[in-house]
């Protein structure tokens, strides 16, 4: 036998990287499971890249940790409540109680792995040699052969499926009312089996708890179809999350997920009239489950919607239109040329930011007006006070008297220069998706302050949903309460 000594020498970040005393969460996407294992208090799933802590009893997420670096294979030391998980490089020892994490550089891949009192035992993948592990002092060693009654965990094979033949036929569908594609088939990724229940694994479709015994099960969905972000929206005490794949719900009541699929990606959806208005492509259309009922159809594609009390405005990428409440058909309405990114109807007026310019509709006298000569992407309310974020990635503040009459363009207010890519607004501040953080801007102070309880990593887009911020970075969603903004 040949040993040696590993030496900590490689670093993996984990996130939150202090999960105890750091204030957000992450929501992880309906993505492939690739291992479980379980405790007596709770299911552990890896999930592409995330480590998700599941209560076995109501089956409700507690946490979940995003691993950066390509997590394979997971499995839960009885002897000290820790996880080890196998990555493409290192073991990692991950405290279950503390979340501190411990690094075990490997040279190898790795086919299955097992734990005992003092050792993990590894087999590697190809040419299966064999390794113990030494849990406290990491001395990796070669050796001939494993001890007896060890439990393994390991990659699915069908041989491993076949033992259960209430999982006939190893694969599972979205019904009619949740999606186009009904027969598109979500593969078993992962099984685990506690001998009362089994815990099933699959390629996003969640995870299923089955009862050996009344083969009756339980599906958990612990976030949103895909974390590809394209509008967040709040109705009927739902949030809708519109992503590349569909559109997500989720509970506020029920604290639960649920989804609908579409053939093609989704780009923005508002509620009117108690029903759902979808923007795809170069259309929008109302649905029922996955029925489709077509509104109208545009000549380029449909970038965002927005609604008032009588009419539902649409920006496409030649132009905005309306459709008057029981007319049923578009009609256009303010710039005719460029795209229109951004649309904002308030008591009194619309404001509509575009391509080429922002301009400005006065519902009670019926005419438009230039409030801006250059493209502007977004736009905001703060109180009285409309903000936009142009083209150049910089905010303009319009300060407007009570009754949200914007004054004449000259009046506008450029902000400190901040490269902004996003942004969103409640009651009081204004929140920024920078390259380096969340700030938010304070029209009282005029002060950006950063948000020190979120990572200082780019953001793509941010959003606020109720009490809660949600920023996206990468494709990475982050939760934080409003209640830690400080």
């Amino acid at each position: 036998m040949v040993g040696f000594i590993i030496c900590f020498l490689i670093h993996t970040n984990i996130y939150p990287q202090n999960a105890l005393w750091d204030r957000y969460k992450m929501l992880a996407p309906l993505g492939t499971v690739k291992s479980l294992a379980a405790s007596n208090q709770n299911i552990f799933a890896l999930s592409d890249d995330y480590l998700l802590f599941i209560n076995k009893h109501n089956l409700q997420l507690e946490q979940t940790i995003y691993i950066d670096r390509s997590a394979k294979m997971i499995g839960y030391d009885n002897y000290n409540t820790d996880l080890w998980i196998a990555c493409s490089d290192n073991f990692l020892r991950f405290s279950t109680t503390s979340f501190n994490t411990r690094e075990f550089p490997i040279h190898f891949s790795v086919n299955r792995f097992a734990i005992d009192v003092s050792n993990l035992y590894i087999e590697t993948a190809g040419t299966l040699n064999k390794y113990s592990l030494d849990k406290v002092i990491g001395t990796l060693t070669r050796i001939n052969s494993f001890p007896q009654n060890l439990q393994w965990y390991r990659a699915i094979s069908e041989s491993d499926m076949r033992q259960y033949s209430f999982l006939t036929p190893y694969y599972y569908s979205d019904d009619i009312q949740t999606s186009q594609t009904p027969f598109e088939q979500y593969p078993i990724t992962a099984l685990y089996d506690d001998g009362m229940y089994l815990y099933v694994g699959t390629h996003r479709y969640g995870i299923l708890k089955y009862n050996k015994v009344s083969w009756q099960s339980q599906r958990i969905i612990t976030g949103p179809i895909d974390s590809n972000i394209k509008a967040v929206r709040k109705v009927d005490g739902k949030i809708l999350v519109v992503s590349g794949t569909g559109v997500s719900y989720y509970s506020t009541d029920t604290k639960k997920w649920g989804y609908q699929r579409f053939r093609d990606a989704i780009t923005d959806v508002i509620s009117y009239n108690n029903e759902l208005y979808i923007a795809q492509r170069n259309r929008v259309f109302r649905t029922s489950g996955s029925m489709e009922f077509p509104t109208e159809t545009f000549s380029d594609d449909v970038l965002a919607l927005q609604r008032d009390s009588k009419n539902i405005y649409i920006g496409t990428r030649s132009g905005a239109f309306r459709i008057i409440e029981g007319s049923g058909d578009a009609i256009l309405f303010g710039p005719s040329h460029g795209a229109v990114y951004a649309l904002l109807p308030t008591p009194h007026a619309v404001y509509v930011g575009g391509e080429f310019g922002m301009y400005k509709y006065e519902k009670e006298s019926g005419l438009w007006s230039t409030l801006l000569s250059f493209g502007t992407k977004d736009i905001v309310q703060v109180r009285d006070d409309i903000f936009t974020l142009g083209t150049n990635n910089q905010i303009i503040r319009f300060p407007g008297p009570a009754g949200d009459s914007v004054p004449d363009s000259t009046e506008w207010e450029l902000l400190p220069y901040f490269n902004i890519y996003d942004i969103d607004a409640d009651d009081t501040v204004i929140y920024c998706a920078t390259y380096s953080g969340v700030y938010y801007y304070e029209p009282g102070s005029k002060n950006y302050r950063i948000i020190y309880n979120l990572p200082r990593i780019p953001y793509e887009s941010v959003y606020v949903i109720d009490d809660q911020l949600m920023a996206v970075s990468d494709n990475v969603i982050y939760l934080l309460p409003l209640e830690y903004r400080d």
